[in-house]
This record gives structure tokens, sequence and C-alpha cells, in this order.
């Protein structure tokens, strides 16, 4: 066996080994918060998104600057902007259809659809939206979550969920 300052080599080997099984964990660790946090959202569940927040973390979405129907631009900063702004959209809840999702330094992209029911029983009304989700994500909270919303291509649909 080889000696390297009295230590033997296949303990330096076995780190080196387990240095790509550590960098998975944390890439999951930051899919599981991102999926955490569309969880909450969708189900609109503003104690399970407040604890996953930090005061400086973001929502927002730019393609909501300049639309008519959208009264205010979609820009916010810290747990009580973030679901006050969501809160005041009248969202009974939604639910993502992901076509192919991804990350990559620490952010996760969700790209599909949403469905979206505003109000509830026989007065619902569901929008479908093509949307572009970006959560990022450092340790164990969002940080910023940026959606970028095809508001021209919404059609109302059946409920469906």
């Amino acid at each position: 066996m080889l000696k390297i300052f009295g230590t033997p080599l296949i303990i330096a080997s076995g780190i080196m080994l387990a240095a790509p099984a550590f960098a998975d964990t944390a890439a999951n660790s930051a899919r599981e918060v991102a999926e955490a946090w569309l969880d909450a959202y969708q189900r609109q569940d503003f104690a399970a998104m407040t604890a996953l927040m930090t005061e400086e973390t973001v929502f927002v979405d730019p393609t909501s600057f300049s639309i008519e129907a959208v009264t205010e631009r979609i820009e916010w900063r810290g747990p009580d902007a973030i679901t006050s702004g969501i809160a005041a959209w009248g969202m009974d809840h939604g639910v993502y259809e992901i076509e192919r999702s991804y990350e990559a330094s620490d952010r996760v992209i969700f790209i599909g659809r949403v469905d979206v029911v505003y109000g509830q029983g026989e007065a619902a009304q569901t929008f479908r939206y093509p949307i572009t989700t970006i959560v990022t994500v450092d340790g164990d909270h969002v940080v910023e979550h940026r959606d970028y919303t095809d508001f021209a291509g919404a059609t109302r649909v059946q409920p469906t969920h």
C-alpha cells in the first residue's frame, strides 16, 4: 500500500470518489427546495411559501410590465409583498404541467403551462398560460421566483383539477 505522509493513499482516493456524490446531493437539494416552493405556490399555501423565503426574496414576471390586463406589474420583494401581491389575484389554486425541467447554477427551470383557477365552485374560471418559471435557490431558501408568462397565449379551459 502506498503511503503519503504516513496516510494510506486509499483514504485520499475514497474522498475524491465521494466528491461527485456530494455534488449530486447539493444539486438535488436545490431541486427539492424549488419543487417544494412550486407546490406551495400552486396550493396558495402562503405559510409554506413564507417559510421558504428570506426578507430579500424576489418574485418577478418581466412579461407583465406592459400588459394592460395586469394592473400592477409583478415585481415584489420580501414575504409580505409577495404573498399579498399573489393573494390580490383572487387565485384559488394553480396546476403546473411541466413539459421539461432542468437545473443549473442553483436555478431550477420549469417549462410548460399553468392552469390558474380563479374563484371557487360554479363561479370558478380556469385559464391556461404557457409559462417558464425559474426558481433560484440559496441553501434552503428561494431567493428569486421569475416567471415568463405568455399572457397573449392564455386560453380559457374547463377545470380539470
